[in-house]
């Protein structure tokens, strides 16, 4: 009968869940740069915590999930941010890039929320990672275009005057 009692007293937690394939070279390889020794998957995971789950993600996140609705003092808010980092967790799903987004709240609704908003956080940070890389990309090749344009110039221009000094 106590047991019954006790069990009742326990509020439920309602863990919720994603599975996300991330490219952890992508993002992992410009602070791996200077590394001599590659880290294992767990060291990978903890700098990909560390990477996507920073102060402001999780402000975003906040925000995108409307829990910043009850917190009305700046303490609650840094309450907030720190409670949700910590208890927002990545883990590695067992393969290789495939990894799992969890977080468990006593409200379904909210838990639910934070996950689909951290998911879309992820894919809009990726999304701009390659907005980026392709801009860069196109300057790059604009660059080089230019340099091409400039050679084949002055090697016309060298043509044309070893034509007008070798007429005969």
């Amino acid at each position: 009968a106590i047991g019954t009692i006790v069990a009742f007293q326990i509020p439920d937690k309602f863990p919720a869940s994603a599975r996300i394939y991330v490219d952890t070279q992508s993002i992992l390889k410009p602070l791996m740069a200077g590394l001599a020794v590659q880290p294992n998957v767990d060291q990978q995971v903890t700098m990909l915590s560390r990477t996507l789950i920073s102060r402001p993600n999780i402000e975003k996140l906040i925000r995108m999930a409307d829990l910043d609705l009850k917190s009305s003092t700046k303490l609650e808010q840094e309450a907030l941010i720190d409670t949700m980092s910590k208890e927002v967790q990545i883990k590695s799903a067992g393969r290789d890039n495939l990894y799992t987004l969890e977080y468990a709240n006593s409200d379904r609704d909210k838990a639910k929320r934070v996950i689909q908003s951290l998911v879309s956080i992820f894919v809009e940070s990726s999304l701009g990672a390659s907005r980026k890389d392709t801009d860069s990309a196109k300057v790059f090749l604009d660059e080089q275009i230019k340099n091409y344009e400039a050679k084949l110039e002055e090697a016309e221009r060298r043509l044309k005057d070893f034509k007008l000094k070798n007429l005969e």
